[in-house]
């Protein structure tokens, strides 16, 4: 056994997202409040780096956002860090929505990714984390 629960990547991004689904609905035996999405999504986000090709559209989806904001030429000078800025102030600043918060905790971590510095530190200590109990 080579580690905790044995999921594995893609098993637990699949089980931590149906999770996610049945609780933000609020009707059955799991609840998941909506303060808490955010972090629910950016642990999806997570497995999501190291799962399968189901999930990598994820990724994609961060780098896509960073790159439209670059390609604005009424913006100026914009870098990955920016866009990794916004996303963290639409999260925490703006009122909970279970949409708004899954999606942009989901594309979080490589969005932080890609941003490097900083930002990279959240996601790249709790993926070692995640993954060794999980792998």
């Amino acid at each position: 056994m080579s580690s905790l629960i044995a999921l594995g990547t893609g098993g637990a991004a699949t089980a931590a997202t149906f999770y996610l689904y049945v609780g933000i609905r609020g009707k059955n035996k799991i609840s998941v409040e909506p303060d808490h999405v955010p972090y629910w999504s950016f642990g999806i986000g997570l497995l999501a780096a190291n799962a399968g090709t189901a999930f990598q559209q994820l990724a994609g989806i961060g780098q896509q956002l960073s790159t439209s904001f670059q390609g604005n030429a009424a913006l100026g000078e914009w870098q990955t860090g920016a866009t990794a800025a916004v996303l963290t102030i639409a999260v925490f600043g703006l009122k909970p929505r279970a949409w708004k918060d899954a999606l942009c905790g989901a594309i979080a971590p490589s969005l932080y990714a890609a941003a490097g510095g900083l930002w990279a530190l959240p996601a790249s200590i709790l993926t070692g984390l995640i993954t060794s109990f999980i792998g």
